[in-house]
């Protein structure tokens, strides 16, 4: 089988997950190729001679100036620009496929891919927590062209063949057919006190992992001056972060630094949540400005995880005291639910059936 896989390049949350998917897909004999198409390529830290890599982007998803906050004006821009495009793209991709003989299509989540499917005469398969109709219909409120748009998306997403929903996921459209697949995302290879010493980390000392991913803490001055001697916070790959205060240790396996950390203070998305929950590290989450999916995010960390709420002039004054205090004494904080994990293997069985 010659897959087509689309990986929407918002954020690190889609590649984190679908690169774990792809990895475990390139063991089975049934995969051919997968043509893997997305601008988040660079992410990846592996290569494999059944893997054809391309760099282009077949969705927006939202503008963000930084991981905190959306700019709707440059993503309504940005929009308007690719439904220009869509025509022309539609019809060499749809080229594309047929000359390397794609006989399926997998996006993660964009709906563009399904079309293109339609176009070949192939099935698609879905992958994903949340649909872009979802997203874009709550900013009908500012503008009716988001409203507009979310229908058309809707009705593009109900061609998809099969739906495999991940955990924590939002309300989605009306698939053909669905399924919910377990937990996707990255594991440590390292036990918490094997990456605690990889890292350097000293018993008497706390650590918080600050993971914003893509987009960062731009514009961002963290007041390092009022940490505690016993409490430190790290970062790596975090765009805009200062270096005044803040340890950035050399990282092979993001996971594993997961895993060393007391704590991971984020903006909720799946990537990390998943992640934390491998490594079962306790969350402490801020904001992330209007994105709907927040909310079922939060709603996840709820139920799935030991976390609190901060808020962000406390992030920025670093006065994590009180809210470290407030996770490790009420019994609330304590996980309700555990998770269905494994999701890969869910993915690997749906995919069979199109073999």
């Amino acid at each position: 089988m010659k897959l087509y896989f689309y990986i929407s390049g918002h954020g690190f949350g889609h590649i984190s997950r679908s690169g774990n998917i792809i990895q475990r897909l390139l063991k089975e004999n049934f995969i051919e190729e997968i043509h893997l198409v997305s601008t988040r390529i660079s992410f990846l830290d592996f290569t494999h001679p059944k893997l054809k890599l391309r760099n282009l982007k077949l969705d927006v998803g939202v503008s963000q100036k930084n991981s905190l906050s959306i700019d709707l004006q440059t993503t309504k821009a940005e929009l308007i620009d690719f439904e220009k495009k869509k025509t022309e793209l539609l019809k060499e991709e749809t080229e594309y496929c047929k000359k390397n003989k794609i006989n399926l299509i997998v996006t993660d989540s964009s709906s563009f891919p399904i079309t293109i499917a339609l176009e070949v005469g192939i099935p698609s398969v879905f992958i994903g927590n949340f649909t872009w109709d979802f997203i874009y219909k709550n900013y009908a409120k500012d503008d009716s062209y988001f409203g507009d748009l979310s229908e058309r998306l809707e009705v593009e997403y109900s061609f998809a063949t099969e739906a495999l929903i991940l955990p924590f996921y939002c309300p989605m459209p009306p698939f053909l057919e669905s399924t919910q697949i377990g937990l996707v995302g990255r594991k440590p290879t390292l036990s918490k006190q094997e990456a605690r010493q990889k890292f350097g980390f000293r018993d008497d000392t706390t650590y918080i992992l600050l993971s914003f991913g893509a987009y960062g803490l731009e514009g961002t001055k963290l007041q390092t001056e009022n940490l505690s001697n016993s409490t430190k916070l790290v970062a790596y790959g975090v765009p805009g972060i200062q270096t005044e205060g803040i340890l950035v240790p050399e990282v092979s396996h993001y996971p594993d630094l997961v895993a060393a950390a007391d704590y991971v203070c984020t903006k909720p998305g799946y990537g990390i949540l998943a992640e934390c929950y491998y490594a079962k590290t306790p969350i402490l989450y801020t904001d992330r400005g209007d994105f709907i999916e927040y909310i079922h995010l939060v709603n996840a960390l709820d139920l799935y995880f030991r976390s609190a709420y901060i808020d962000l002039p406390r992030i920025i004054s670093c006065q994590f005291n009180e809210v470290m205090t407030l996770i490790n004494t009420i019994d609330g904080m304590t996980p309700k639910l555990e998770l269905k994990t494994d999701g890969e293997e869910d993915v690997v069985s749906h995919l069979l059936e199109y073999n």
